[in-house]
C-alpha cells in the first residue's frame, strides 16, 4: 500500500466513520421511538429501551455499512475533485484504473471492518438484546444468552445450545450440584424435547459423574426429567438467523439438509450477510464514477441525495429479492448476489463511460 492508497483510504474511512455516526443517530431516534412502545410491559422500563439500542446497533451498522460508505466516498472525492487534487493526482500520471484500484483498496479495508462486526459482534449482542427483553416482558429470569440459552431448572442449570420452535431442543447439557455447590454431574444430550409442561425427554443421553477427584461416564440413552422449563421461554430462546455467525449458520444448513428441514431462510441469511461485505467494497468503487461524470462540480448536498437514492435502492432490492426466494422459489444464492452484481455492474459502466 502506496501513499496514495492510504491517503484515500484515510479520506473515504474518515468520512464514511462521519456518514455512519449520523446513520446510527437517525436508526437510534427510530428504534428508540419504537422500543419505548413497550415500556410498561412487564418488568420494561425506560432504561432498558436505551440499553436496547445500544444492543440492536451493531446490526443496524453492518446493515447501513454500504450505503455509509458510498456516500462517504462520494464526500471524500467530492471533496479532493473540488479542491482539484484529483486533477493533480492524475495530471501526476496515475491512470483511472490505478485511480479505481485504490478506491476499490480502500473499499476491501472497510469491508474487513463490516465482516468483524458481522461475524463477532452482531450474533452476541442480537442474541442478548432478544433475550433481555424478552426475559424483562415475561418477567421471567435466565443465566445469559451470548453461548447458547442458560436456565436455572429447578435443582439443575441448562444450557441450550439451540431451540427449534417451542418443543425441539438441540444440544442440550445438564449441569447438577451437591447443597454445599460442588458439582455433581454433568449430562449432554445432542436433541431433546419438550413433553406437555413437567417433563423433558433427553435423547442419546451421556453423563459424567464427579465423585471428589474421580469422574466416571454413564451412557444413558434415553432419559425423562422434570422440568420447570416453559414453553414460551424457551420459544424466546429461538435462534434468529442474524443472531448467529457466518460459520454456525452454515454448520446450520447442513444439518438442516441433512435432515430434510427447511434451511432457505438460514441459507439466504448466510449468503446475504456475504454479499453486504462485497457491497461494501464494491460501493466504494462506484462513487468514483459520479465524482468524475456529471456531479464532479456538484455540491455535497446532490451527492447525499444520490449516495441515499442508491443505498435505498440497494437495501429494497436485497429486501425484495429475499421475499422472493422464500414465495418464489429463487436461489438463495442468486438473491443474495444479484444486488451486488447490479453494483459491479453499474461501476463498470460508470468507470467506462469516465474513459
Amino acid at each position: 500500500m502506496n501513499i496514495l492508497d492510504r491517503y484515500l483510504l484515510n479520506t473515504i474511512a474518515r468520512n464514511s466513520l462521519m456518514v455512519m455516526l449520523v446513520l446510527l443517530a437517525l436508526s437510534g431516534f427510530i428504534n428508540l421511538a419504537d422500543q419505548l412502545e413497550d415500556v410498561g410491559v412487564g418488568r420494561f422500563e425506560t432504561v432498558d429501551a436505551f440499553f436496547m439500542v445500544l444492543f440492536l446497533w451493531p446490526q443496524h451498522a453492518f446493515e447501513m455499512f454500504p450505503m455509509a460508505v458510498l456516500m462517504g466516498a462520494m464526500f471524500g472525492l467530492g471533496a479532493l475533485a473540488n479542491h482539484s487534487e484529483l486533477i493533480a493526482i492524475r495530471a501526476a500520471g496515475v491512470s483511472l484504473s490505478r485511480l479505481a484500484l485504490a478506491t476499490l483498496l480502500a473499499g476491501v479495508v472497510l469491508a474487513a471492518f463490516a465482516a468483524v462486526i458481522g461475524e463477532f459482534i452482531v450474533p452476541p449482542a442480537e442474541r442478548f438484546a432478544q433475550t433481555y427483553k424478552t426475559e424483562l416482558e415475561q418477567e421471567k429470569t435466565s443465566i445469559s444468552r451470548l453461548a447458547g440459552a442458560w436456565f436455572r431448572d429447578g435443582p439443575r442449570i441448562v444450557n441450550i445450545l439451540q431451540v427449534q420452535g417451542q418443543t425441539r431442543l438441540l444440544g442440550v447439557y445438564t449441569y447438577e450440584f451437591q447443597p454445599d455447590g460442588k458439582l455433581l454431574a454433568v449430562g449432554r444430550a445432542p436433541t431433546a424435547e419438550l413433553i406437555g409442561d413437567k417433563s423433558l425427554l433427553l435423547k442419546d443421553y451421556a453423563v459424567t459423574m464427579v465423585e471428589g477427584d474421580v469422574a466416571s461416564v454413564e451412557r444413558v440413552g434415553r432419559k425423562q426429567i422434570d422440568t420447570e422449563l416453559a414453553a414460551d421461554l424457551l420459544e424466546s430462546s429461538v435462534i434468529e438467523p442474524q443472531s448467529m455467525s457466518a460459520g454456525n449458520l452454515l454448520e446450520y444448513v447442513r444439518y438442516l439438509k441433512d435432515n430434510d428441514l427447511q434451511s432457505v431462510r438460514y441459507e439466504l441469511a448466510f449468503w446475504s450477510r456475504i454479499a453486504n461485505v462485497a457491497a461494501v467494497a464494491l460501493m466504494s468503487l462506484l462513487a468514483l464514477p459520479f465524482v468524475f461524470g456529471t456531479l464532479r462540480s456538484g455540491s455535497q448536498g446532490v451527492r447525499l441525495l444520490i449516495g441515499v437514492l442508491v443505498g435505498v435502492i440497494f437495501f429494497l432490492a436485497g429486501g425484495a429479492l429475499a421475499d422472493s426466494a422464500t414465495v418464489y422459489g429463487i436461489p438463495p444464492v442468486a438473491a443474495a448476489w444479484i444486488p451486488v452484481a447490479l453494483l459491479l455492474m453499474a461501476a463498470g459502466i460508470g468507470l467506462f463511460k469516465v474513459r
